[in-house]
């Protein structure tokens, strides 16, 4: 383990999921551990590797990243960019629903 993994804080936050994507993983949420400054492609990663059904349909096969019909908001509050490394902390809520869905 070198010195960066073990200053690395972690943090368990909740993983909701919408529509289709709560329809393939059979469930509304998961629990995940992520490092406290994370990315998207983090969350991506801890997702699919939680629920291979969403590989593909919803997470990139790569697991780098989710697809771009699908978006996700932390805490209801701020839409997650990719590029962007986002501070969590233990108990907030990243919603996973779809992008494209119609009115």
């Amino acid at each position: 383990m070198t010195a960066t993994q073990k200053s690395q804080t972690h943090v368990t936050v909740r993983v909701e999921l919408f529509g289709n994507a709560r329809l393939l993983a059979g469930r509304r949420y998961m629990s995940v551990r992520l490092a406290e400054n994370c990315g998207l492609g983090d969350v991506a990663e801890a997702v699919g590797r939680d629920c291979p059904a969403l590989v593909g349909s919803v997470v990139r096969k790569d697991l780098r990243g989710f697809l771009n019909s699908y978006t996700v908001n932390l805490n209801g509050v701020t839409f997650v960019d990719d590029g962007l490394r986002q501070c969590l902390n233990d108990g907030d809520s990243l919603l996973v629903f779809s992008s494209q869905a119609g009115g």
